[in-house]
């Protein structure tokens, strides 16, 4: 019996890059390396919660200020 895949807001490297259109692995770790966008480390692997990342895409510095922003405009 295969196991199902497990449903999470956390996106490996590969599927944040292309849920932003990143063209190139570089710029993704080049942005990581100087702590411009999101992210947290497990071990060697790095993932990306995609609340942070839509945040952190609308230039808001998190998740939190962007529901703030949104309840504003409201």
């Amino acid at each position: 019996m295969a196991m199902a895949k497990l449903l999470t807001p956390y996106l490996t490297a590969r599927e944040a890059m292309a849920y932003l259109k990143v063209g190139s692995q570089s710029t993704l770790y080049r942005l990581i390396r100087e702590h411009r966008m999101p992210f947290c480390r497990i071990g060697r692997l790095y993932r990306f919660d995609q609340a942070e990342l839509d945040a952190w895409a609308h230039g808001h510095g998190s998740a939190l200020e962007m529901v703030r922003a949104e309840r504003r405009r409201a």
